[in-house]
């Protein structure tokens, strides 16, 4: 059975992918000057359950922006959550090996738990290139690039269960983006 997660970081991810060596120019259709920085990583979303046991991950890793997990682990009785930025890596040349705290979400009698994310990840078929243009609320933002699909086997021990993981998104990415330049990244 496959879930989706309900965390919102993949799908922003998957089209925002922040930045990292800014340059500033003024383009002849730009309204002002932006910012032109490089940014390579992963991208990983994944879910599973075992033994009423449900479980979401996303990991990202940025060249410029550092790596950042969220975790969701269910039960019928307490939800687990980790997010935000973490120190070190995720992807290591093939291999994902990382243990994260995940706090109940609600004052609870329950307390943090360990979790373990063990897998490993290739590439699934030859690069895509890929461009993107949306807007935020600064302005325009374009990303061109390359895509390589990932095929990923993942599991997670979570609360005495080891649940096997199905990623739905996960690929590699080598992009160049260009910002206005007051967008504050």
């Amino acid at each position: 059975m496959t879930y989706r997660a309900h965390l919102p970081m993949a799908g922003a991810l998957a089209t925002a992918l922040l930045a990292a060596t800014p340059a500033v120019a003024a383009a002849p259709d730009a309204a002002g000057p932006y910012t032109w920085t490089v940014e390579k990583g992963h991208v990983l979303a994944c879910a599973g359950e075992k033994g009423g046991v449900r479980v979401n991950i996303e990991l990202y890793e940025n060249s410029a922006f550092g790596t950042h997990a969220q975790v969701s682990v269910q039960t019928a009785q307490t939800e687990y959550l980790r997010g935000g930025e973490t120190d070190g890596g995720l992807f290591d040349n093939g291999t994902i090996s990382r243990r994260l705290v995940v706090v109940p979400r609600e004052e609870t009698a329950e307390s943090s738990r360990t979790v373990l994310i063990n897998g490993s990840y290739a590439a699934a078929g030859p690069r895509q290139w890929v461009r993107e243009v949306y807007d935020e609320p600064w302005g325009q933002v374009v990303s061109k690039g390359w895509k390589t699909p990932l095929s990923a086997v993942v599991a997670v021990n979570a609360l005495g269960q080891q649940v096997d993981l199905t990623c739905e998104t996960a690929f590699a990415y080598d992009l160049k983006v260009r910002r206005p330049a007051d967008s504050g990244s």
